[in-house]
């Protein structure tokens, strides 16, 4: 099976290891529901704004945050920034409730590996993380 970008995902042979940041304790449910259903990931922790979602990635330093943009403290994008200049290994993917290209470009800016609507919270999330772990092209699934 591959990616939208053709990278084949059973290239990940390792557990990926996945931080979930959003102020609405549903939706962190959801996407940790949605991301423990697939084999090769596990969430190792869970963040309510910004600021904790910084403090949670620099002690489990994820392979991968799932981040929403508009969290309180700092905003997603600011919460971005700080984890990629000081993890810069780990993957960005932006869960967003609004799909506006402002809000697309500033992801890409912040080095977003993926962009993807909570309307597509399932299989298209999953596969948003597939290809940000395995260094794929930007993706967005709207």
């Amino acid at each position: 099976m591959s990616s939208p970008t053709g990278v084949h995902v059973q290239e990940i042979e390792r557990r990926v290891r996945i931080l979930i940041a959003d102020d609405y304790p549903v939706i962190r449910r959801m996407v940790r529901s949605t991301l423990e259903e697939h084999p090769r990931f596990e969430v190792c922790g869970e963040a309510e704004d910004g600021a904790k979602t910084i403090e949670e990635a620099a002690r489990l330093k994820p392979d991968v945050v799932v981040l929403n943009i508009t969290m309180p403290v700092l905003d997603g994008f600011e919460a971005a920034r700080e984890i990629k200049a000081s993890l810069p290994k780990t993957a960005i993917v932006i869960l967003s409730s609004s799909v506006d290209q402002r809000f697309i470009e500033e992801a890409k800016k912040v080095g977003a590996r993926a962009y993807v609507a909570k309307t597509e919270l399932g299989n298209a999330l999953v596969k948003a993380i597939e290809t940000a772990v395995l260094g794929g092209d930007f993706v967005l699934v709207e």
